[in-house]
């Protein structure tokens, strides 16, 4: 049995981002055909794709970038900051990865379902959530 080019595999946030992730920026993702954008559109879905650029602590070396997709109708909001600082924790559920070959490097791109604030949550209030659609 064939796997199916695209196919999602799933993978624990924790497996992904063993020290957590701080979320950059969030912004409509682009596909590029012959060099041209176009906004991206989930094949499995058909909703707009939203590119979370985010940085890993416990990456190694200058490059601690990097980017997980989520399809939603709407843009997924920003989280809440720590306080005093820049940095927004985030945690992203129902993680996976789809694996693709470039240039003859075996790389992925990252999806998930939602992302969700890392913060503790304080008594009596709900965790801030970016739920897709």
């Amino acid at each position: 049995m064939a796997i199916p080019g695209g196919y999602r595999f799933k993978i624990p946030f924790d497996d992904v981002f063993p020290q957590g992730c701080y979320v950059m920026s969030v912004e409509r993702a682009k596909d590029y055909n012959n060099g041209k954008p176009k906004d991206a559109v989930d094949a499995v879905s058909g909703l707009p794709v939203w590119a979370v650029q985010v940085t890993d602590p416990s990456a190694k070396g200058k490059n601690t970038g990097q980017v997980v997709k989520i399809a939603a109708t709407y843009q997924p909001e920003p989280l809440p900051a720590i306080p005093g600082t820049p940095f927004r924790p985030a945690a992203f559920e129902d993680m996976s990865a789809v694996p693709y070959v470039r240039d003859g490097w075996v790389s992925y791109t990252l999806w998930a379902k939602a992302m969700r604030s890392a913060l503790p949550v304080e008594q009596g209030k709900p965790a801030a959530k970016s739920a897709a659609a």
